[in-house]
């Protein structure tokens, strides 16, 4: 029997008024006869085999709503195979209480119930995060104590995540990681997974992957997979990808690009980093995904159940091994919530508000308890269609999705319309009309053995008020390449607008149609000629050498018939000379040759060696041009000041011009350097500084400006105010003979501590100037005394009197401790409120839960209990530690 359904008809099951605008055009085709045209789907469809443990759904210790009667059924109708869990750092598994106070309502073993309930298996996050005392935490010893309770007592449990979003600067209180380094989270992640697989090796075990190109993100990921990879299982990704609200169409369509750039991006550094004999075994788990990055209106609606699935379809075709949605209650209503121009709330009869949830959770103006919203029903039906195991095949169109579920002689379909009209697809012949932005389901169908898309292509005679006629155009007669300008000589463009695009297709990847991820640059537009930059890695993958299909669409929404565009290699750059072919790190190459550009502009060298790439666009490690001419380039073989120095043996050299053109890959020896001096040519005063205090180097040669020039100081493995470092050194004067810096103090990354380190200057060329050994001294305390006390009450100003605080506070702050909780520093929850700031005196505001700072209320001290007060001035001096007891 055929069951088809739609978004509509689901939504009214659930009493919910969905209100969907429907494109008219349909009921018009007969009386107009348009013509129509037939598009191939991809020639082959996507084919992976799928079970209920490849998707996943996050729950929460300190959820109530789990212990619900009506939860277990409500997990059993969504029928996924695994949960995530607990998703609170601040937790203890082994009290079940809170860092603050409080028992939480779901223990792990009563999560282990639920599993067993559910027929669930369980990802554990691990708190990597806590610190140490605080019972639960996250050291070696800890993992072994949890994983030897999980085998103990046979909970299902079958994947530890060791910490979540590692790479963000959260605030966690006393946090392992303090300065949030990649090399100490990849160390202490790699003891951990030891730890665990010595109590139970099947057990998997998974890291963080920043989800980003910057240079944080890739530095951490590049150090983790390195440091990781042949003691780990899986990668936890978590994937939010939008950030503002969309149209309903416009949501559908961003997510087949999103979920393959985000894959792509995995995919790369998976294979930059990991040798092929350890990848293989290396598993990609999105543990939190959910479509936007904030809960909006959709989410009560239909088209939010049509993402979820698109997604679930999507991310398991594109080779994720696990996909966990977020979540099945955690975020719920957001009770009395203000609107945005980017966040607009859903509304009903008694307040606005938006959620991430699947469930209800009873709480008006919610659904009642565990009822599902549109999203959750959705997903169960996909997952119902899976049952223990099937086929999935996925085609994906610029307009349509399919999803078909196979199980031997019979199929469930899934077909997804990302766009805002009407789309006639033919499935086996069968015409099928799908609604703008939605999904329909077809069940127990048989086999697709054919898929076409019916486009619609008007007569020119229905566009007599917008221009003459459909574009037309001629393609140009030899291959083009990626990155190329290209020119289109034709007629009916009309003259440029918003809507005047470029569509170029190939290999299932879309380029310039409305809603996609990745562009295509027009430069130059007029009603008979445009002229465009061909998709060169910028803006989604480069084209390949091949066939592509390109449209033009006008700013009137007229658009051509496809045509075939040849695409060919992209040209080499012609290289006469690289010299020397033998240098130590820190010497100047010169490469001589043609085409190079007489500015550099976008343009790179890339110096290759062990699988680490310096200089080019997104690597985290620089490598420094001196000199950029059309005929050419001289650079510095990298020397250690931005990444790791290269090694005595083979490397490679590319360059690519500001156009896309690159060079054939050029050999370079590298020879080993020569031992490092201490002499310098410049000198520093104070010799004996302590962080906070301003420096000045003297000396030569340093450049009239900083141009290139920068001051590093290293100390105990930590990097400062190096190119691609992530912490800074502040530099007030650049001069040819000095330069003034201000010690790091904490403001970048981790203060400077008391001891040796060495600081080097490099000038505006460059150029190498020496090394100096510096002793850093323990930054002097400041007078402080609290006035007016007894008492020192939460939400009374008080007022601190002393010396050297700084005429204003800048990024100076009063810093408070109570019971290992910390307020007033910047990277604080809770913050300290000033109202007056001066060299010798500073009044500020008693934490207290009442006061509002920012748009967040503070947290209370404790009444009478101890508390120590700190003042911390802009130039990081610091107080002696005054102790109070908080009042009432």
């Amino acid at each position: 029997m055929t069951i088809r359904r739609t978004l509509s008809s689901w939504a009214m099951t659930l009493g919910i008024i969905i209100m969907i605008s429907v494109w008219m055009a349909p009921f018009l085709i007969a009386a107009n006869k348009p013509q129509m045209t037939l598009s191939p789907f991809t020639s082959a469809p996507i084919v992976t085999p799928v079970s209920r443990t490849d998707y996943g759904i996050n729950v929460f210790s300190y959820d109530n709503q789990l212990n619900a009667p009506s939860t277990i059924p409500t997990l059993n109708t969504l029928d996924m195979g695994m949960q995530q869990f607990p998703n609170a750092n601040e937790w203890s598994w082994t009290t079940n209480t809170f860092r603050n106070g409080g028992t939480a309502p779901v223990s792990l073993a009563d999560w282990g119930q639920i599993l067993t309930q559910t027929h669930n298996q369980g990802l554990f996050i691990f708190n990597y995060d806590e610190n140490p005392t605080f019972t639960g935490g996250g050291t070696p010893h800890d993992a072994t104590v949890l994983t030897q309770y999980i085998v103990q007592h046979h909970l299902p449990i079958s994947a530890i995540v060791i910490g979540s979003e590692e790479y963000g600067s959260w605030d966690h209180y006393a946090n392992l990681n303090p300065s949030f380094s990649a090399q100490y989270y990849a160390k202490q992640a790699q003891l951990i997974a030891l730890a665990i697989h010595q109590v139970d090796p099947t057990m998997k075990v998974g890291v963080s992957f920043a989800l980003g190109d910057g240079p944080h993100s890739t530095l951490w990921d590049q150090t983790v997979l390195r440091e990781d990879a042949p003691y780990i299982n899986f990668l936890s990704v978590h994937d939010y990808p939008n950030q503002k609200l969309l149209s309903n169409a416009q949501l559908l369509a961003a997510l087949p690009q999103e979920i393959t750039s985000a894959m792509q991006l995995i995919h790369n550094e998976i294979t930059a980093n990991v040798p092929p004999e350890v990848a293989h075994h290396l598993q990609i788990w999105v543990t939190e995904y959910n479509p936007y990055g904030e809960p909006g209106p959709q989410s009560l609606h239909a088209i939010y159940g049509a993402a979820m699935v698109e997604s679930a379809i999507l991310w398991r075709a594109e080779g994720a091994n696990r996909l966990f949605v977020w979540s099945f209650d955690g975020q719920a209503h957001i009770a009395n919530a203000t609107a945005s121009s980017q966040w607009p709330l859903a509304t009903n009869s008694s307040q606005p508000y938006g959620l991430f949830a699947l469930a209800g959770d009873g709480i008006a103006p919610e659904l009642p308890m565990n009822q599902l919203y549109p999203s959750g029903i959705l997903l169960s039906h996909f997952m119902q269609a899976i049952g223990q195991g099937a086929s999935l095949s996925t085609w994906v169109s610029p307009s349509v999705i399919i999803g078909e579920v196979s199980h031997h002689a019979f199929s469930d379909w899934f077909l997804i319309n990302d766009t805002s009209n009407v789309q006639t697809i033919s499935i086996n012949t069968q015409s099928i009309v799908l609604p703008p932005a939605s999904l329909t389901e077809m069940s127990h169908q048989n086999p697709i053995t054919q898929t076409t898309v019916e486009s619609m292509v008007t007569t020119p005679s229905t566009l007599t008020h917008y221009q003459t006629g459909v574009p037309l155009f001629t393609v140009p007669n030899q291959a083009v390449y990626a990155g190329e300008t290209v020119t289109l000589t034709g007629e009916h463009f009309a003259a440029a607008g918003p809507g005047s695009r470029v569509i170029l297709f190939q290999n299932g990847t879309s380029y310039g149609a409305p809603g996609n991820a990745y562009q295509v640059q027009i430069l130059h537009w007029t009603p008979t000629t445009i002229q465009f930059l061909m998709p060169s890695g910028s803006s989604g993958p480069p084209l390949s050498p091949g066939s592509a299909q390109i449209q033009v669409e006008t700013t009137n929404q007229v658009i051509s018939l496809p045509e075939t565009l040849s695409v060919g290699p992209i040209p080499t750059l012609p290289i006469l000379n690289i010299s020397p072919g033998q240098a130590a790190p820190g010497s100047s190459i010169t490469v001589s040759g043609n085409s190079f550009g007489h500015v550099q502009g976008t343009g790179y060298v890339m110096v290759s060696q062990n699988g680490v790439n310096y200089g080019g666009p997104g690597d985290a490690y620089h490598v420094n041009i001196t000199h950029w001419s059309n005929q050419q380039i001289i650079f510095t073989v990298p020397n250690g000041s931005s990444g790791p120095a290269l090694v005595p043996g083979p490397a490679t050299v590319k360059i690519v011009n500001a156009q896309g053109l690159s060079s054939p890959l050029l050999s370079l020896t590298i020879s080993p350097a020569s031992e490092p001096s201490l002499s310098a040519s410049f000198t520093l005063a104070p010799l004996t500084p302590y962080p906070g205090q301003e420096v000045t180097i003297s000396g030569n040669n340093f450049g009239n400006s900083q141009g290139a020039g920068y001051v590093m100081i290293s100390q105990n493995g930590i990097n400062y105010g190096g190119p691609g470092d992530a912490y800074h050194v502040a530099i007030s004067t650049w001069s040819n003979q000095k330069i003034v810096i201000t010690l790091p103090n904490g403001s970048s990354g981790p203060s400077l501590t008391p001891g040796s380190a060495q600081l080097v200057v490099v000038n505006n060329q460059g150029m190498n100037l020496g090394t100096l050994n510096l002793q850093v001294q323990k930054a002097p305390e400041i007078p402080a005394t609290l006035l007016n006390t007894p008492p020192f009450v939460p939400g009374q100003w008080v007022t601190v009197s002393g010396q050297d605080f700084g005429s204003t506070q800048g990024q100076g702050y009063v810093f408070i401790t109570q019971d290992g909780v910390n307020y007033g520093a910047p990277t604080d929850s809770y913050p300290v409120a000033v109202k007056q700031w001066s060299n010798t005196r500073i009044t500020f505001l008693v934490p207290t839960s009442a006061y509002l700072v920012d748009g967040h209320y503070e947290r209370s001290l404790s009444l009478g209990q101890v508390a120590t007060l700190t003042i911390v001035t802009a130039s990081g001096l610091k107080s002696r530690p005054l102790t109070v007891t908080v009042g009432s």
